[in-house]
Order: C-alpha cells, then sequence, then structure tokens
C-alpha cells in the first residue's frame, strides 16, 4: 500500500500466498523499467511556439495568438495530470510512480507553460530511482523552476533570491540550516542562469556575477553548479531528505535514530 497505490481488485486474491519480501522484490521489477514520457501539448500551440527563438519575439505574437497560447497549455496541463493519474492507477511500475509522486511534492512547481511542465514530469519520472544529485541538478536547471522561482531575472548586481534561498530551505537544507548571507551570497553564484522557450538551460555569463562568494563557510569564485556541489557535501541534505521519505513511506511519526541511520547511509552511497 505504501509502496504504489494499493493493489488491483483482479490481483487482491493472489497477493495472499506472497511474503512482503517478495512482493517488494516484484515492486522493484516491474518499477525498474524507464518511463515513457507523457507528451499532451497540441499541435496547433506546438507550431506557434517552434518558430519562436527567445521570450523578445515571444512578445511580438498579437494578443490573439498568445491568448490561444495560454488557453490551449491551460486545457493540455488538464490532460497532463489526468494521463499522469492514468499511468498511476494502471501502470504496473506502482514503486516508481509512488516514487515520482514524492519527488513531484519536493519539487513544488507551477507554471502555465505546458511545455515546461511536460520537461518537469518527465525529469522527475525518469530520475525517481537516480541520484538524488542528478535529480536536484536536472530540476534546479528546468526552465519550469527557473521561470516559477524568478531565476531568470537573477542577475549580476541585481540578484533575485528566490530561486537560491527555496533550493535550500525546500529542496536540500530544510529552514533553519543556512543564513540570510548564505542566500545572498548563492544568489549571486545562480545569476545567468535561464532558459530559452524550446526548455533548454540557458547560462548567460555576460550577466553572470564571477566576484568571490562566501557560502556556508567556503569562499571562492562559485556559480549554481558550485553551490549543488557545496548543498550537496552537507551532511544536513541527506538527513532533510531522508526524513520527508520516512515521513511519506513508513510513518509521520519520525524514528530519528533510525533516520539518523537511514540518512548516513544514504550520504555514504552519494545520494
Amino acid at each position: 500500500w505504501r509502496a504504489g497505490f494499493g493493489p488491483m481488485a483482479e490481483n487482491v486474491a493472489s497477493l495472499d500466498g506472497i511474503t512482503a519480501k517478495k512482493l517488494w522484490e516484484l515492486l522493484l521489477k516491474t518499477s525498474e523499467k524507464k518511463p515513457g514520457k507523457i507528451e499532451v501539448a497540441d499541435n496547433l500551440i506546438d507550431g506557434l511556439v517552434k518558430g519562436v527563438d527567445d521570450l523578445a519575439q515571444l512578445e511580438k505574437l498579437t494578443k490573439e495568438q498568445k491568448r490561444v497560447i495560454q488557453k490551449q497549455s491551460r486545457e493540455d496541463l488538464k490532460t497532463l495530470n489526468i494521463r499522469w493519474l492514468d499511468e498511476m492507477i494502471n501502470s504496473e511500475a506502482q514503486l516508481r510512480e509512488k516514487m515520482s509522486l514524492f519527488w513531484h511534492g519536493h519539487f513544488a512547481c507551477r507554471v502555465i507553460n505546458i511545455y515546461f511542465q511536460q520537461q518537469l514530469l518527465s525529469i522527475v519520472r525518469t530520475n525517481a530511482f537516480a541520484k538524488f544529485g542528478d535529480l536536484l541538478r536536472e530540476v534546479s536547471k528546468s526552465p519550469a523552476m527557473l521561470q516559477f522561482l524568478n531565476n531568470q531575472q537573477n542577475k549580476k548586481q541585481h540578484p533575485n533570491e528566490n530561486f537560491a534561498r527555496e533550493v535550500m530551505e525546500l529542496f536540500t537544507l530544510g529552514r533553519g540550516n543556512y543564513t540570510e548571507n548564505d542566500v545572498k551570497e548563492a544568489a549571486r553564484a545562480f545569476t545567468g542562469w535561464g532558459f530559452n522557450l524550446q526548455g533548454e538551460f540557458v547560462f548567460r555569463r555576460f550577466q553572470h556575477d564571477t566576484g568571490n562568494k562566501i557560502f556556508l563557510g567556503k569562499t571562492g569564485n562559485f556559480d549554481g553548479d558550485d553551490i549543488l556541489d557545496i548543498l550537496l557535501e552537507q551532511k544536513q541534505t541527506a538527513f532533510h531528505i531522508t526524513k520527508k521519505i520516512y515521513s511519506y513511506f513508513v510513518n509521520e511519526k519520525i524514528d530519528d535514530g533510525k533516520v539518523a541511520w537511514l540518512s548516513n547511509t544514504f550520504y555514504e552511497s552519494d545520494y
């Protein structure tokens, strides 16, 4: 029940003769295949947007074209949700979809752009069992997250702190395990991180602050990747993630001893 969404009604009787260990092995086996992408974007919108190279060009679209894009994106987002729910219900890969739902909540994000949402969902589902560091980096460089947390506006001499703050508060260390100065310095390191309309990560080096930063006690000419590396070096990151996974899959009443042991194992295995 916890590692999936409950057995299919027609399978319930056959579960009487299977041990928990065997069932767990079966859940792992059925979830090891790479998931197929869920793509729902409408062809009309596909044609409209693919010819647009950047955000400046998007502004040249007529009001009617923009209205059509926004309306269709909203409809496609509903379809994306329904298609994923269908996967949760009918897919054999129950553990993968449950793990994906956990990460989807961990990396909470809301944008209207259907392409960006499709891409973020694909990142989460494809990396559900990958190293946490790989998942963190891909999500952090996704247009959906960069747009949601305003990093497109994060430029040298005018840093925007939203992305840097959430990366620490929600995605890695957890609240109270960093200072306001760490947020400011991390924001400087993430300057220049952005995206184009094709859903590709873009590093705009002329917008990047190349000065030295002091972050979590370390000093250097850090960029965004360096900040993520430093966050992954912190045992607190492993503890924060493990505690959330434990609460989600095992018990909302946290056993600190078990979580400490698990988080140490998680950290030592390179997440």
